[in-house]
């Protein structure tokens, strides 16, 4: 059995990442297994296949991250071991568990969740005043005259560097 080299490129920003995939896959024959959310604005994106084309990847990768700044990582592992691949069904996991958490968090939001179960209190309706026109001498954007000079005052002269 062929084993594959993984190849990992870490940039800020999902844009620059699936920009970073384009490039990897367009770069050599690499097989993208994922484009993973670390933190925060940083992803990581991972690749699959022989060594010299994660290699080839991982290159054109770092390099475009480099060319916009984007970079924070890369590295390729040429004979990963075998528990890799049960990293990846981690991350995986981890992902949907962020994900359920978040799903929960907006059902709690919109009142349809496990925690709405209790009656929502309102608050009572406040109706607003009529807006009050604002004369056009206190209007907050008007612009201001600039302050007169007073006469008779002259500008101090600037002195000369010491040498």
């Amino acid at each position: 059995m062929e084993q594959l080299a993984q190849g990992f490129v870490e940039a800020t920003g999902y844009v620059a990442a699936i920009e970073v995939a384009d490039a990897m896959a367009k770069a050599a024959k690499v097989r993208i297994v994922m484009a993973h959310k670390v933190d925060g604005p940083r992803v990581c994106v991972i690749c699959e296949g022989d060594v010299a084309a994660c290699q080839a990847a991982v290159g054109a990768g770092k390099a475009l991250c480099e060319s916009r700044g984007t970079l924070i990582a890369a590295n390729v592992i040429p004979r990963p071991d075998q528990g890799s691949a049960d990293i990846r069904q981690m991350m995986a996991a981890m992902q949907a568990r962020k994900a359920a958490k978040k799903a929960e968090r907006l059902a709690r939001r919109a009142g349809t969740g496990p925690a709405s179960a209790a009656p929502a209190q309102t608050a009572p309706a406040v109706q607003a005043a009529p807006a009050k026109a604002v004369p056009e001498e206190r209007a907050p954007f008007a612009a201001k005259k600039p302050a007169e000079k007073k006469a008779g005052k002259k500008a101090a002269p600037k002195k000369a560097p010491k040498k």
